[in-house]
């Protein structure tokens, strides 16, 4: 099956490498390491990276983190394993829903 869309890739990290369930950069690396390898270069020191001029055709953090943010949120699969990411965002929801209720309220 060809995984086309960000959130079925998405979905295929999260359960493959827990560890990209606390970290959206871990998350990104993952992504890039297995849908996008022909944009990853070693180096003499053996380090890998993406070329600066490669960046802007690579897909949006913003697309990536959002479907790690649906698949955990909305459907309550590959939840975090560190208790501190999950702690802080339980605390960013809570202060983001009270927002949201303060907002409708001023309406």
């Amino acid at each position: 099956m060809e995984l086309k869309t960000y959130k079925q890739r998405v979905r295929v990290i999260l359960e493959r490498y827990p560890n990209a369930r606390n970290n959206d950069g871990t998350l990104l690396a993952h992504y890039i390491k297995d849908f996008l390898p022909y944009m990853v270069q070693q180096d003499k020191e053996g380090e890998w990276s993406v070329k600066l001029k490669d960046i802007k055709s690579m897909p949006p953090l913003e697309n990536i983190r959002r479907s790690r943010q649906l698949i955990q949120n909305d459907g309550g699969e590959f939840l975090p394993t560190d208790p501190e990411v999950i702690k802080a965002r339980k605390i960013k929801e809570k202060n983001w829903r009270n927002a949201e209720v303060r907002e409708a309220k001023e309406v």
